[in-house]
């Protein structure tokens, strides 16, 4: 044996006993955390059920908004306008409890309040679960939304007439408009139009509350007058149920249009504005068969023969009537013509004081072209500055009369001329 170098020993016995007792230490540490896991896990599915029944309960308060504000005339509904103080429980006073099989399930706060247009309610709808009680020492889970409502303008409930036309009116030899019948939306003028209305001897345009008005101001057709966003949700509906159309169109009884609402654009699919090219505008004929429903058209509209149409008839620029019995017209026929106003050498005059809200309706009908229409020889757009809505002081009356003297003075100085009016 070598002096100082020392045997190695190979004995293994023992080695077993520390490697137990780690995989036993390791063993513990899961079985410690499962234990954990499986006692927290029903807390968080708990918490998640929770999580989403508060939600749906704010969804089922939404729900419950949209109903009030849909039925004005239910005892539980929403009175349009709104009143000053909403009543409760719209007022978010208080809880709307909900049970299923008579075990509470929580509940809601649902708060209205008016919109930024007379069309438009702001809601608030806030969903608890089990309860929103300070008092209750249970978890307790809530939803928010918060939503904003808009409604469609409905001509026939606002516009004091059945056929209401931007611009002149021709009324042929064996056309009867008659509003006397059908009281539902109120009584109306048989007809309204912004420019003159030509009655022909056989024609009858007949009304519960006057036969017809001419000459009226174009402003008061803004508030029954489909906005840019009213247009463009009906086209969005169109689209959904497969009746959007765009261009020329022609429904017969052969090829009828569907029933509901039928909205034919412009060709491009832009809004129709005063300034659209003609070529670009919609043009429908309806030669025959039966309506129902809303009938939109970026353009002009015409109805002949026996087609009879029961609903609204909405055309952005012209409409024509060249029917025969049976056919005819129920309901209403609006035909906002402000770019056929233009296109026919029509002058008009856009007047208004500085404070006036009507210049952002305008701005909005005619998306920011207000300066290209009155760009035009036939249109003036003026502003007296410093007045309020009702040119209350005497300096801004004067001035409206000046500007409308003035305005007058040009057109008969063109009549003279031989320029077209």
């Amino acid at each position: 044996m070598t002096a100082g170098v020392r045997p190695f020993n190979s004995d293994e016995r023992g080695a077993a006993l520390p490697l137990a007792m780690v995989t036993l230490v390791l063993l513990a540490s899961l079985l410690i955390s499962l234990s954990i896991l499986s006692a927290t896990e029903p807390l968080i599915a708990s918490n998640q059920l929770h999580t989403n029944q508060a939600h749906a309960l704010a969804e089922a308060g939404l729900e419950r908004a949209l109903w009030a504000v849909q039925r004005p005339e239910a005892a539980d509904g929403l009175r349009s306008p709104l009143p000053n103080t909403v009543p409760a429980p719209y007022d978010g006073s208080r809880l709307i409890a909900l049970s299923v099989n008579g075990n509470a399930s929580g509940g809601f706060r649902l708060t209205v309040s008016p919109g930024t247009a007379p069309n438009e309610r702001r809601v608030l709808s806030i969903g608890w679960v089990p309860t929103d009680d300070g008092g209750d020492q249970r978890p307790k889970s809530h939803g928010r939304i918060s939503a904003t409502l808009w409604r469609v303008r409905v001509p026939a409930d606002i516009a004091p007439c059945a056929l209401c036309v931007l611009g002149d009116l021709a009324v042929d030899d064996g056309v009867t408009v008659d509003a006397q019948a059908d009281l539902r939306c109120g009584g109306k003028w048989g007809s309204w139009s912004s420019g003159t209305a030509s009655v022909a001897p056989s024609a009858r345009i007949l009304g519960s509350d006057g036969d017809y008005r001419q000459g009226q101001p174009i402003d008061a057709a803004i508030p029954w007058s489909l906005s840019n966003a009213d247009l463009l949700a009906l086209k969005r509906l169109a689209r959904a149920r497969g009746a959007y159309y765009q261009g020329a169109v022609v429904f017969d009884s052969s090829s009828r249009a569907p029933d509901g609402l039928v909205f034919v654009d412009t060709t491009t699919g832009s809004p129709a504005t005063a300034t659209t090219p003609a070529e670009e505008l919609a043009r429908v004929e309806i030669r025959g068969g039966t309506f129902r429903g809303w009938l939109v058209v970026a353009g002009t509209l015409e109805v002949s023969g026996d087609a009879r149409i029961r609903g609204l008839a909405y055309a952005q620029d012209g409409f024509a009537y060249r029917g025969a019995d049976p056919g005819g017209i129920e309901g209403q026929v609006v035909a906002a013509g402000l770019r056929g106003l233009a296109d026919r050498g029509t002058e008009m005059l856009f007047l208004y004081s500085a404070a006036d809200p009507g210049i952002e309706e305008l701005d909005l009908i005619l998306e920011g072209k207000v300066a290209e229409l009155s760009a035009r020889a036939t249109v003036q757009y003026r502003v007296v500055e410093k007045a309020d809505h009702m040119f209350t002081a005497l300096a801004s009356q004067e001035e409206f009369l000046r500007s409308t003297m003035d305005w007058l003075q040009e057109v008969a100085a063109k009549s003279r001329l031989g320029r077209p009016r």
